[in-house]
């Protein structure tokens, strides 16, 4: 582990603790997909800022989820799972200090649920890339915010539903009809892309195709991620990088194993719609009357990338 990495970590959570979660979250997206389009000379940057100690959302927005759990404790906000307000607006020193801390405990997570857990569990499976069992940056959010809830919330791990409402936990009706159109459509979209880039990298030899497809992923995360500034500007709004970044992973899985168009892209589809639908369920089971935050897509993509890298890509496909 990089202990300089580790003190840094504290100025990243407590940073965007000051600037707020969900823009710490869109600055991630805006570095990883500038980092991306910069091909090799942006390649250090993705695993230092994007997904490292500045923006890595293990970190960041690990963080300023901790510190606004915090500020609720002090009577700064009214509940804790506000992800938006730039908590700088207190001028609370000890907010900003929780923040960072979490930042550390958030980048010690991921290193221990990678550089650690993944060898001892999963050689046998993955070889080499078992510290890539899962994405062990999204585990690390959800394992922080659990920590966060049980230190600092007072609503319990599922909430407590106010006594005569009736707690909805999955999606129904037109609700469940918007969930799944949503995944559907997604999930073509990944597919497709995934399809074209393959096949102009891996049949027709593009090098700079091949790349864009190996990255397709994460520029679906990036953009995704940057999609969110919606939310700040006021629109109604709803996250998908729970979506179409595991979506376009299995599509890249399968492709690269079949070279099928069809395969991928069913594939691509039916991990959207599950996604869709599993990151509504978590939203209405974990937050749902609750008073700090649990990542509804954090807890979704662990889920899906455990599928995605274990299962599909290390046990069905090996890639």
């Amino acid at each position: 582990m990089d202990f300089t990495l580790l003190v840094a970590a504290f100025g990243g959570g407590l940073l965007a603790t000051m600037i707020g979660g969900l823009n710490s979250f869109i600055f991630c997206g805006l570095t990883v997909l500038a980092a991306i389009l910069g091909g090799k000379a942006g390649a250090p940057a993705i695993g230092l800022m994007s997904f490292g100690p500045m923006f890595g959302p293990h970190v960041a927005f690990a963080g300023a989820v901790a510190g606004a759990a915090f500020a609720m404790t002090r009577n700064h906000i009214e509940n804790g799972s506000d992800i938006v307000t730039p908590l700088v607006k207190f001028g609370d020193p000890m907010v900003l200090i929780v923040g960072g801390i979490f930042g550390m405990i958030g980048f010690l997570l991921q290193y221990i649920v990678s550089a650690l857990l993944g060898p001892m569990l999963f050689t046998g499976i993955l070889g080499a890339g078992a510290m890539g069992w899962t994405d062990t940056v999204a585990l690390a959010v959800l394992l922080s915010a659990i920590i966060v809830r049980l230190v600092f919330g007072k609503t319990g791990l599922t909430g407590k539903t106010p006594a005569g409402e009736e707690r909805v936990w999955v999606a129904t009706g037109q609700r469940l009809g918007f969930v799944v159109t949503i995944g559907l459509g997604i999930g073509v979209l990944m597919g497709g892309m995934v399809v074209a880039l393959g096949t102009l990298g891996l049949v027709d030899k593009s090098a700079d195709a091949l790349y864009l497809y190996q990255m397709m992923p994460i520029i679906a995360f990036a953009i995704a991620a940057i999609s969110l500034i919606f939310i700040d500007m006021g629109y109604a709004f709803e996250a998908w990088h729970h979506i179409g970044y595991p979506a376009a992973s299995t599509a890249v899985i399968i492709f690269t194993a079949t070279l099928s168009p069809v395969a991928a892209i069913i594939g691509a589809i039916i991990t959207g719609i599950f996604t869709t639908f599993f990151g509504d369920w978590v939203l209405k089971t974990f937050n749902s009357h609750a008073d700090t935050h649990i990542d509804p897509p954090a807890t979704t993509i662990f889920v899906m990338q455990t599928i995605n890298l274990l299962i599909l890509g290390g046990i069905i496909f090996v890639v």
